[in-house]
C-alpha cells in the first residue's frame, strides 16, 4: 500500500504542475497586450521613444563609440549588435508585448516595450 500511495502522490503532484503551466501559458497569451512604443535607456537617461511601427535601426553611442545596435521592425524590437563580452542582450531575442525588456548590463542599456509613448502617473503625482 505505501508504494501506490507514493506513486499516486507523484502522479498527483505531476498533474498539478501541469495544469498550473498550462493555465500560466494561456494567462500570458491572453493578458499579455502588443506594446506600441519602444523607451530606450543608457546609464538612466533616456535616450528616446519610438514607436514600433516604424522599421528604423538605433545606434546607442558611449564615449564616441557605438556600443549598442537596435533594431525596429515589423513590430518586434530586438538588439542586433553589442559591444559586450557575453552577448545576452542579443539572446534575449524580439520583443513586442508589453512590459518586456531587453537589458545589456555591460553597457547599461535598457531596451523596454510600453503602451504609450509618455510616462505613466498614478492619479496622485498627477
Amino acid at each position: 500500500m505505501g508504494k501506490w500511495l507514493r506513486k499516486r502522490d507523484i502522479i498527483l503532484i505531476i498533474s498539478l504542475l501541469l495544469v498550473g503551466v498550462i493555465v500560466l501559458i494561456i494567462w500570458h497569451f491572453i493578458y499579455s497586450e502588443d506594446g506600441k512604443y519602444v523607451t530606450i535607456e543608457q546609464r538612466d537617461n533616456l535616450i528616446g521613444t519610438y514607436p514600433l511601427s516604424v522599421d528604423r535601426e538605433i545606434e546607442i553611442e558611449h564615449r564616441g563609440e557605438i556600443v549598442n545596435t537596435i533594431v525596429i521592425e515589423d513590430g518586434y524590437c530586438y538588439m542586433k549588435e553589442a559591444k559586450c563580452p557575453d552577448h545576452l542582450c542579443i539572446k534575449q531575442g524580439k520583443v513586442n508585448k508589453s512590459g518586456q525588456t531587453i537589458v545589456c548590463l555591460p553597457n547599461r542599456v535598457v531596451v523596454t516595450v510600453v503602451d504609450s509613448d509618455s510616462s505613466d502617473y498614478d492619479s496622485i503625482v498627477n
